[in-house]
């Protein structure tokens, strides 16, 4: 499974390591902040779109041929990226590489589904949250370190040796998978209304935070969204094809842990993404040093990985779960208060907190969903996961990016007299380094108070999480019911399952 989780990595790196780079893109390509941003939600909106489709095909097309198709497109998309010669490109290549990762993800669930039996996933699955976290911690580490010496599209040429080396290991590791005789059936209007209502909405989402997009076309981009996700729920409904049983969404186990993993994803990466911004332009650090100071989420999470199996298989899933989101959410408040005085020791406690809980809650929650899918959905029930993480994830980045951006901008115009410079959080390295002491304490200033409302923010996300999961999950999520649940629910789908939870 190394060659799997080596896709893993690559796919999470490639959520974090553009953070590093904004200042970078934004001067090379000569854009602000905004267009930066879209580039980066790009991905998380065409992978979260992409992710139920793809997984249906994963079960159809068998898990080592998709995972193949996923890594090839990865690569190339990857490749255009690194030569990139406008925003345009750049955000037609990241939608690429979303595409890609579409395909990887619910192919390793599938490759993990079909090849191990329930022990064999936890063990693997216990692997995961490490993985994922040391991708998103690691990422904007490699970033640095390249955009120290190399062009920014050099953080995006990285996945193309990556991707060869995986496509070299999926042809002589990994043993060919038969697609699934009992696999559902393609649904092609249900496929279109999820794509067009996940795209619409999570775009919403996403230009909530660009100013130069009307509000009337945000609110009917979000309106129109919501409208189709609820036509695709009816109609998933009536059919007696359904790309996705929406029946899984009324076990607890599955609700609860996908709900654990969206709150949990959205106050992550809006971290990682405030987190550069607080050490580039609040400290005034090179990409380098801010990819170096995430380092701390990295030593949580790992840390939190080595011990998780033991203090679930002691408290159990739904008490591990709920404390994991609650050190998120401490984090979360860790770094608000790192951001009143821009003090890096408090943001590191922070950083270091959000990995302890992303550790912890990250492998329970996965088994919960691995073991609450028949063989026949893991690819489409792992997708929908994962859709639910990417589209929170990108709301995470939009929306703590928009209260960042709204705080600044509030602060600043209270501040008579400043240079055209200081009204762009964009210039502030021009700034940093050429400001009178007025205009950079006014700068600095303006900063901490939009650093500290964001991560208010993602506090608050966090520890309604908390609260849903323990309304959610049940007490008794220990590994032995959970297969002893599986066995019941590979004979008899989703309402078997409930029977035997009730």
């Amino acid at each position: 499974m190394a060659t799997a989780y080596l896709s893993l990595f690559m796919v999470s790196a490639d959520n974090s390591i553009i953070n590093t780079a904004v200042p970078r893109i934004s001067a090379s390509l000569r854009t602000g902040i905004p267009d930066v941003q879209i580039a980066i939600d790009a991905y998380m909106l065409v992978f979260a779109s992409s992710l139920i489709i793809a997984g249906s095909f994963v079960d159809r097309m068998g898990a080592r041929r998709a995972y193949a198709t996923g890594i090839s497109v990865f690569t190339a998309a990857s490749l255009l990226g690194a030569f990139a010669p406008s925003v345009a490109a750049l955000v037609l290549s990241r939608a690429g590489m979303g595409v890609g990762a579409a395909f990887i993800v619910p192919s390793i669930f599938g490759m993990f589904a079909q090849e191990l039996t329930n022990d064999g996933r936890r063990r693997v699955l216990a692997l995961w949250p490490a993985v994922v976290g040391l991708g998103v911690a690691i990422g904007p580490v490699l970033g640095g370190l390249l955009l120290t010496h190399f062009w920014y599209g050099s953080i995006f040429l990285l996945n193309v040796p990556v991707g060869l080396v995986a496509l070299v290991g999926t042809a002589t590791l990994i043993r060919p998978s038969t697609p699934l005789a009992s696999a559902r059936r393609p649904d092609p209007r249900g496929a279109v209304l999820l794509l067009a209502g996940v795209a619409l909405f999570a775009a919403a989402v996403i230009f909530a935070a660009d100013g130069r997009v009307p509000a009337w076309l945000r609110l009917g981009l979000g309106a129109v969204g919501l409208l189709t996700l609820i036509g695709y729920t009816v109609h998933e409904r009536r059919t007696d094809r359904p790309l996705f049983d929406l029946g899984y969404f009324r076990e607890r186990r599955f609700a609860g842990a996908v709900v654990a993993m969206s709150g949990l994803f959205f106050a992550l990466f809006g971290t990682v993404f405030l987190a550069g911004q607080f050490t580039q332009y609040g400290l005034g650090w090179s990409p380098l040093q801010a990819g170096a100071g995430l380092l701390p989420l990295a030593i949580g999470l790992t840390t939190a990985s080595l011990t998780c199996a033991r203090v679930t298989a002691r408290l159990g899933a739904k008490t591990v779960v709920a404390a994991g989101l609650a050190l998120g959410a401490l984090g979360c408040a860790f770094c608000a208060t790192a951001a009143l005085g821009l003090h890096y020791p408090l943001l590191a406690s922070g950083l270091l907190s959000c990995g302890l809980g992303m550790g912890y809650s990250v492998g329970p929650a996965l088994t919960l969903i691995v073991t609450s899918l028949r063989a026949a959905d893991a690819g489409v029930g792992s997708s929908v996961n994962a859709m639910f993480q990417q589209v929170c994830g990108a709301g995470g980045v939009a929306v703590m990016g928009l209260v960042f951006t709204a705080g600044y901008g509030r602060h600043i115009a209270s501040v008579p007299d400043l240079p055209a410079a200081a009204r762009s959080i964009g210039d502030g390295h021009h700034l940093l380094a050429h400001g009178t002491p007025r205009s950079i304490a006014a700068f600095t200033d303006g900063i901490s108070s939009g650093l500290l409302a964001a991560w208010v923010t993602g506090a608050v996300v966090a520890g309604i999480a908390v609260i849903a999961v323990l309304l959610l999950l049940p007490a008794t999520t220990t590994n032995t019911q959970n297969t002893n649940t599986t066995a019941a629910k590979t004979a008899s789908g989703p309402s078997g399952a409930r029977k035997v939870n009730a």
